[in-house]
């Protein structure tokens, strides 16, 4: 009961509010625009901070008789790595359990590209510190590597996510002006390529490791858009139909939209939020590293579906102007046609009535 209390309680504070979500547009693009701006003159100066995915660097494999499977022998290897690595001043990104086509379990970690020597180095550190024993030198380059590795990004992955990402915009087009008009859809297909954008810039700007794992959150801000809009047109079509906003203009019609949906997206906002966050903290190298551009992306577009899709759209709308105007015509038409009728039919009606007398 509480809980309802303070629901309904939150939205009507909202519903109360004076703020213009819709008339103050210009405002509330000036932080997407810095955020692009920003990011553009970065990327352009010292590029973006690409991962390992997309410029190499130099992975080690230890071949190891424990079964990495149980987590503590797993957490075991991987601290021992980690003081080897430690030891030469390396930071280890990422790492992985692997099986061997020759000796079954093996670890490796992924780290920047280092110089020959330090390979060098890093290898008879590891062979000192799992197998100090072993003398053969064959059975120590089966069991410790140390090599150098290239982007393992395939060709064409970037051209073809960016296909995927206009395919995605052109249906959230199709799919939105279906359901509530063109203005509607045009409005979701800018905003959305404009959240992506924004998100490019906020990655650059925040020099947020970039690997392939990244193109998650493209797709996932994408949707996110999608869902907003979705929610916010719905609202809008559903106060069109009712006779206390019939003569609401657009902006008024968008205001009273945002404010009916704030504590529906809000909520949901904070759900994704927090999902995105925990994912921060899942041992998965690969599910960790999206986290936070998920987290962007979620930030990104409930500003704009509050703060700048419903100005768009209210700048934009014209079909509702339109049928007024058409409303006012017909009601005009049908007032001289009557009129018209009723001077035609007097003299008749007099007529007959002299007749009877």
């Amino acid at each position: 009961m509480r809980k309802n209390n303070f629901y309904n309680n939150l939205k009507q504070k909202v519903k109360d509010s004076k703020y213009n979500f819709s008339g103050n547009l210009l405002y509330h693009l000036i932080a997407p625009l810095v955020i692009i701006v920003l990011g553009l003159i970065l990327a352009l100066a010292i590029n973006f901070n690409l991962g390992l995915d997309f410029k190499g660097g130099t992975v080690a494999t230890v071949v190891v008789s424990e079964d990495l499977n149980i987590s503590q022998n797993y957490n075991d290897i991987k601290n021992k790595l980690d003081e080897v690595l430690k030891g030469n001043n390396i930071d280890g990104l990422i790492y992985q359990k692997v099986e061997t086509s020759y000796y079954g379990n093996a670890i490796t970690v992924k780290f920047e590209k280092i110089s020959d020597e330090l390979k060098e180095t890093l290898k008879a550190d590891l062979i000192s510190s799992f197998y100090p024993t072993i003398e053969d030198e064959n059975d120590l380059e089966i069991f410790v590597k140390v090599d150098n590795f290239g982007a393992n990004v395939p060709n064409g992955v970037v051209l073809s996510t960016a296909l995927a990402i206009l395919v995605m915009i052109v249906a959230v087009f199709i799919y939105v002006a279906s359901r509530f008009g063109i203005s509607a859809g045009f409005v979701s297909g800018m905003v959305c390529i404009l959240n992506l954008i924004t998100l490019v810039g906020i990655l650059a700007i925040t020099r947020v490791k970039l690997d392939i794992s990244i193109v998650s959150a493209f797709v996932f801000t994408g949707m996110y858009s999608l869902i907003c809009s979705t929610i916010l047109f719905g609202k809008v079509n559903e106060n069109f139909k009712k006779e206390i906003y019939a003569k609401f203009t657009n902006n008024q019609i968008a205001n009273v939209s945002v404010k009916d949906v704030f504590v529906v997206n809000t909520s949901l906002a904070i759900f994704l939020l927090l999902f995105a966050f925990f994912m921060g903290i899942v041992p998965t190298t690969v599910v960790r590293n999206t986290s936070l551009p998920l987290m962007l992306g979620v930030l990104i577009s409930y500003y704009s579906s509050m703060f700048i899709t419903p100005g768009l759209w209210s700048k934009t709308y014209i079909k509702r102007k339109k049928k007024e105007k058409e409303k006012i015509e017909d009601n005009n038409k049908t007032t001289k046609s009557l009129t018209q009728e009723e001077i035609i039919k007097e003299p008749d009606v007099i007529v007959e009535t002299e007749a009877k007398e």
